[in-house]
C-alpha cells in the first residue's frame, strides 16, 4: 500500500526531471508546478511512514496477545497436575492404576490438543515474523525512498542552479554583443559626423579659398597702391592710409573724437579696442573715389570675439562695415584692421561676439559647427521646412571663472545653482518648422566640492571607530547597488539635480523654462542634446538642485547673471603727488589693470599713504561727468564738469592742480576739503502734482512721471594741507557751558559747521528734529555761524537717555554727507575701544594683589594648569603661556591675567570662589577680606 501511494508522485517527478533535461529553462517556465510535485513526494513519504509505525504498533500488540495466551495456558496444565495429584494420594494403589490410565488417556487427548494450540501459536508466530520482516523491509524501502527523493530534490535544484548560471551567461553574451552593437553603431554614428564636420570643413575652405581669392582679386586691384602713414604725435597709434600712386597729395585729416561724440557706439557686449577717429579727406579734384584705412588696435584674441570697424552715420548710429585684417611689413608687431571709405566719417574699431550665418536649406539636410564654440552644433533633416530660410547665431560666454565670481558675489541667490551653458542668441525669419531640429549645446562642466579634512576629537575618533566596525557587508553593499540600479531602470529619481532649459525674446528681461523639450545629457557632462521644433530668440542650459533653489527662483537668477555679464566692476582712484601736494590724480580703470595702473602712478611719484578709492559697477562704454565741489578745485575750473567714458582698455587720467577758495572756511580743520564727483544720467520719478479742490488747496499725486537727470554715483574727498600758522582755534560768540558727551566736542562741532556747504546744515537740523521756527531763529541770530550754534543746541536739547553720536551719523547719512558720518563713525569705534582698553587696564589694576597673593602660594604655583582650566581656559592659551615663560611663577600670573582680559566680569569674589572650590580655603579668605 505503501508503494502505491508513492508511485504517483515519484513517476510525476521523473516526468518532470525527464523533461527539464531535454528542454532548456525559459523566463516563463513554471517552476511553481516543480516545487508542487515535489512537496506532494514528500508528504506522501511522510503518509507511508505514518502507516508502517501503526503496523508495527499493531504487530506489537499481537505478540503482547500471544503471549498471554501461552501464560494461561501454562498455569491450567500446572493447576490439572495439582489436581491429579491429589486425587492419586487420596484413593490409594489400587486405583492409580486406574487413574494411570485415565492420565495418560487425558493426557493424549490433552497433548493432541496441545499440540494443535502450539502449532497454531508457532503458525501466529511465523506470521508475526513475516509481517515484522515485511515492516521493516517497508520501512527500508522508505528511507531509501526518502533517500531517492532527496537526491532527486539535489539534482533538481543542482540542474535549476545549471541551467540558472548558463542563462545569466547568455544574458550576458546578449549584453555583450548588444553593447558591441551598439558601440559599433557609435563608432559608425562618429565616424559619420567626423566625415560630415570633414565635409564642411571642406566647404568652408572652399568659401574660404573662394573669399580669399576676391580678396586676392581686390588686393590685385589694390597691389599698385601706395602706403601712407599719419600720426598726430607720440601719445597716439599711427594709422596707415592706401591710395592711388598719383593722389598721394590728396589731404586727409585725421581728428581723435571726444568723448562726448562716442555716444551710442558700443552695443550690447561690444568692447572698444581703438581710439576713435574721425577722418576728413575731399576726393572731388581726384578721381580716386576711394581710399583704404588700416587702424591699429589693443589685441585681444579670443574665439568668441570678431574685430569690426564701425562707422558713425549722419543720424548719430554707429554701424558696421566691411572689415578684413592686415599686416604690415613694418609693424608686425601691431594688428591692423581696414576698410574703405567713400566719404569723410567717423570710425573706430569695435570688440564684438562672433556672428555665425546658418543657411537651412529645405530640400537636403545638413549639420553646422560653430566658430564661436566648437561644441555648439545644429543638425536638421531634409524637408525641416516649407521654404530655405537663415539663422544668425551669436554665443555670449560663461566662463568657469565668471561663474565662480557670479556666485561668490551672489551666494544667496546662487545657492543651488550648480552649472550653466553660455546664452545664445538665435535670429531667424519668421517660419514654421515641420520637424525638430537637433541642437547640442555646450555646459560648463560640474566642479565637486572638496570637503575640509579636520582633526577629530576623542568622541568623533570613538565614533568613527564605531563606524568602521559597523561597516556594511559586502553583500549588503551588492543589495543596495542592485537596488540602485533596480530603481533607475524603474524611472525612479536618485537625485535633486535637475537639467532644464530657459528661453526668453529679445527685449525681455524675463527667462522662462521650456517644459515641452527631453534633454540628454552625454558622457563628456559638458554636452546637452535636445531636439527642438519652436526656437527660441534666446536661450541657456542650467543645472540645479531643486532641494535649494526653486524654478521661480532660478528664473530671478538667470536674470541677474545675464545683467552681471554685461556689467565691468570699476576702480576710482584719486592719489596726490609726493613732491607737489596740490598736483593730484585721478583714474578710472577697470578692476582688471588696477596693478598696472598702481605701478605707473608710482612711478610718477603719485603716492598718497591717504589714498582714496571706490569700487563701482558700471556699462561698457557708459558715459560719466568729474566734477568738483567744495572748498579745493582745480587752478583752471573753467567748465562745470569734465566728460569722459569708461572703456576696459582705455583708462581714464586726469592730472590737474587744486588750490582752496576761501581760506578762511575750514579754520579748525588742518586740511582744506573739497570733493571729486562722478555723475551718470538716470531716470528718476518726479511726482507731478494736480489742483483737484482749489477751494481745499489739497494737491494730490496722480501719476508718477519719469525723466532723465544727472547722478551723482561717487564721491572722493580731497585734503589740502594746510601751513601751520593757518590753524587757529575760534573763540566763541558767547561763553557757554559746554560738557563733552562721546565723541561730540566743541571742536568736533566746529568743523562739522566748516564742511557743511548752502543749506545742509538747515536740512541736516530738519533730520536732528528741530522745528522750522526755531532753524530760522538761530540763522537770524548767529547769521555765519549758525551751523555751529545749531549742532550746540540740537545738544543741549536732547535728551540724555539717547545716543547723541549714532544720532548726528544718521542724520548726516540722510543728506548725503557720507565723508562726515564715516569719520565720526571711524571715531566712534575708536573711542569705544579705548574705553575697553582702559576698563581692562583698570580691572588688572584692581586685581594685582589678589594674582601676586597666588602667585606667593607654593601649591597654587605647582598646580597652575589645574587653576587655569578651572579658569577656563583653553589649551592653546595653557599652551602657549607654557611655552613664552619657563618660570611657574610667571606661568601661574600670566594666566591669572589672561583669565581677567577674557573675562569681563572678573573680579576677586569670583576668583575666591574657584580658589576655594580648589579647595585652598584659607588663601580664599584672604582674598574675601581683599575684596
Amino acid at each position: 500500500m505503501a508503494i502505491t501511494m508513492l508511485d504517483k508522485p515519484l513517476g510525476d517527478l521523473r516526468r518532470e526531471i525527464a523533461d527539464l533535461r531535454q528542454l532548456n529553462i525559459s523566463h516563463d517556465y513554471d517552476i511553481n508546478k516543480l516545487g508542487t510535485i515535489i512537496t506532494v513526494s514528500k508528504n506522501s513519504l511522510r503518509e507511508t511512514e505514518n502507516y508502517q509505525q501503526q503496523l508495527l504498533q499493531q504487530l506489537q500488540q499481537f505478540e503482547v496477545s500471544l503471549a498471554d495466551i501461552n501464560q494461561i495456558l501454562r498455569a491450567n496444565m500446572k493447576q490439572k497436575a495439582q489436581l491429579e495429584q491429589q486425587k492419586e494420594q487420596e484413593s490409594g494403589i489400587e486405583p492409580l492404576y486406574i487413574y494411570i490410565f485415565i492420565y495418560l488417556c487425558e493426557y493424549h487427548k490433552f497433548k493432541d490438543t496441545d499440540i494443535e494450540l502450539h502449532a497454531k501459536l508457532m503458525a501466529l508466530n511465523a506470521e508475526a515474523l513475516e509481517c515484522r520482516a515485511a515492516a521493516v523491509q517497508l520501512q527500508q524501502q522508505a528511507k531509501m525512498a526518502l533517500i531517492k527523493a532527496a537526491e532527486i530534490e539535489k539534482r533538481a535544484n543542482d540542474e535549476l542552479a545549471q541551467q540558472a548560471r548558463e542563462m545569466k551567461l547568455k544574458q550576458q553574451e546578449i549584453e555583450r554583443d548588444r553593447a558591441a552593437e551598439l558601440e559599433r553603431r557609435v563608432r559608425l554614428e562618429e565616424e559619420r559626423q567626423r566625415l560630415n564636420e570633414l565635409q564642411l570643413q571642406q566647404q568652408q575652405k572652399e568659401r574660404l579659398l573662394a573669399t580669399t581669392k576676391i580678396q586676392q582679386q581686390e588686393q590685385d586691384e589694390y597691389a599698385n597702391w601706395k602706403e601712407r602713414d599719419f600720426m598726430n604725435n607720440d601719445q597716439y597709434p599711427q594709422c596707415i592710409f592706401r591710395l592711388a600712386p598719383d593722389t598721394l597729395s590728396m589731404p586727409i585729416d585725421v581728428i581723435f573724437l571726444k568723448v562726448s561724440e562716442t555716444e551710442n557706439l558700443l552695443d550690447n557686449q561690444e568692447e572698444l579696442i581703438s581710439t576713435p577717429l574721425e577722418i576728413k579727406f575731399d576726393s572731388t579734384a581726384y578721381q580716386q573715389q576711394t581710399i583704404l584705412i588700416s587702424i591699429p588696435y589693443i589685441i585681444k584674441r579670443s574665439t568668441h570675439r570678431e574685430n569690426i570697424i564701425k562707422i558713425r552715420q549722419s543720424n548719430g548710429i554707429w554701424m558696421p562695415t566691411d572689415t578684413k585684417e592686415s599686416i604690415f611689413d613694418a609693424y608686425k608687431e601691431k594688428r591692423f584692421v581696414e576698410c574703405k571709405l567713400n566719404q569723410s566719417v567717423s570710425c573706430a574699431v569695435v570688440s564684438r561676439l562672433k556672428r555665425d550665418t546658418i543657411l537651412i536649406n529645405k530640400q537636403s539636410s545638413g549639420r553646422f559647427l560653430s566658430d564661436a564654440d566648437h561644441r555648439l552644433t545644429i543638425q536638421w533633416p531634409k524637408n525641416v521646412c516649407s521654404t530655405d530660410f537663415h539663422i544668425n547665431l551669436r554665443v555670449l560666454p560663461v566662463d568657469l571663472p565668471t561663474f565662480t565670481q557670479f556666485s561668490k558675489n551672489f551666494s544667496n541667490e546662487c545657492q543651488g545653482l550648480l552649472a550653466v551653458g553660455p546664452i545664445i542668441e538665435l535670429h531667424y525669419d519668421d517660419i514654421t518648422l515641420l520637424k525638430p531640429i537637433q541642437f547640442t549645446l555646450p555646459i560648463l562642466v560640474q566642479t565637486k566640492k572638496k570637503v575640509k579634512s579636520t582633526k577629530p576629537t576623542t568622541v568623533e575618533s570613538q565614533a568613527s571607530q564605531q563606524t568602521t566596525t559597523n561597516q556594511p557587508s559586502q553583500q549588503e553593499i551588492i543589495l543596495q547597488q542592485q537596488q540602485a540600479i533596480f530603481k533607475s531602470l524603474l524611472g525612479e529619481d536618485l537625485s535633486n539635480e535637475r537639467l532644464v532649459l530657459l528661453y526668453s525674446s529679445h527685449n525681455e528681461n524675463i527667462w522662462h523654462i521650456d517644459k515641452n523639450v527631453n534633454l540628454i545629457d552625454s558622457k563628456s557632462h559638458d554636452i546637452i542634446t535636445t531636439n527642438m521644433q519652436y526656437l527660441h530668440s534666446r536661450m541657456i542650459i542650467a543645472r540645479y538642485d531643486k532641494q535649494f533653489i526653486s524654478t521661480k527662483q532660478l528664473q530671478t537668477t538667470i536674470n541677474l547673471l545675464e545683467q552681471s555679464l554685461n556689467q565691468r566692476t570699476v576702480s576710482l582712484i584719486l592719489r596726490r603727488r609726493l613732491s607737489n601736494p596740490n598736483e593730484i590724480c585721478f583714474v578710472c580703470c577697470s578692476n582688471q589693470r588696477i596693478n598696472t595702473i598702481d605701478n605707473d602712478l608710482e612711478q610718477e611719484n603719485f603716492i598718497d599713504n591717504e589714498q582714496q578709492s571706490k569700487e563701482l559697477t558700471l556699462q561698457e562704454g557708459q558715459l560719466l561727468q568729474l566734477r568738483f565741489r567744495g572748498n579745493v578745485l582745480p587752478i583752471e575750473y573753467n567748465q562745470q564738469s569734465y566728460p569722459f567714458a569708461f572703456n576696459t582698455y582705455f583708462p581714464f587720467y586726469f592730472q590737474t592742480n587744486v588750490y582752496e577758495i576761501d581760506k578762511y572756511s575750514q579754520h579748525l580743520s588742518p586740511f582744506y576739503y573739497g570733493f571729486v564727483q562722478i555723475f551718470t544720467k538716470g531716470k528718476i520719478s518726479k511726482p507731478i502734482t494736480k489742483d483737484l479742490e482749489k477751494k481745499k488747496q489739497q494737491l494730490d499725486i496722480v501719476k508718477q512721471d519719469w525723466y532723465e537727470t544727472d547722478i551723482c554715483i561717487a564721491e572722493l574727498v580731497i585734503r589740502l594741507p594746510k601751513p601751520r600758522e593757518g590753524i587757529r582755534v575760534p573763540t566763541p560768540k558767547t561763553s557757554t557751558t559746554f560738557t563733552s558727551e562721546g565723541i561730540l566736542t566743541p571742536i568736533l562741532f566746529h568743523e562739522i559747521s566748516a564742511s557743511l556747504y548752502d543749506d545742509e546744515w538747515r536740512r541736516l537740523a530738519r533730520r536732528l528734529g528741530m522745528t522750522r521756527i526755531r532753524i530760522e531763529a538761530i540763522e537770524h541770530e548767529y547769521q555765519d555761524e549758525a551751523p555751529y550754534y545749531m549742532l550746540l543746541t540740537w545738544f543741549k536739547r536732547a535728551p540724555r537717555s539717547v545716543d547723541k553720536d549714532l544720532l548726528l551719523i544718521h542724520g548726516l547719512m540722510n543728506i548725503n554727507r557720507w565723508d562726515i558720518a564715516q569719520e565720526l563713525q571711524s571715531m566712534k569705534e575708536a573711542k569705544s575701544q579705548e574705553q575697553i582698553t582702559s576698563s581692562k587696564d583698570d580691572q588688572l589694576r584692581i586685581l594685582s594683589v589678589p594674582f601676586n597673593r597666588i602667585c606667593q602660594h607654593d601649591e597654587c604655583v605647582r598646580m597652575w594648569k589645574l587653576i587655569a582650566r578651572e579658569l577656563t581656559l583653553t589649551n592653546e592659551d595653557i599652551q602657549r603661556i607654557e611655552e613664552q615663560y619657563s618660570s611657574k611663577q610667571e606661568q601661574c600670573l600670566r594666566s591669572l591675567e589672561q583669565w581677567a582680559l577674557n573675562n569681563s566680569q572678573a573680579d576677586i569674589k569670583s576668583l575666591s570662589r574657584i580658589i576655594r572650590s580648589l579647595g585652598f580655603k584659607s588663601l580664599s579668605r584672604e582674598l574675601d577680606n581683599m575684596a
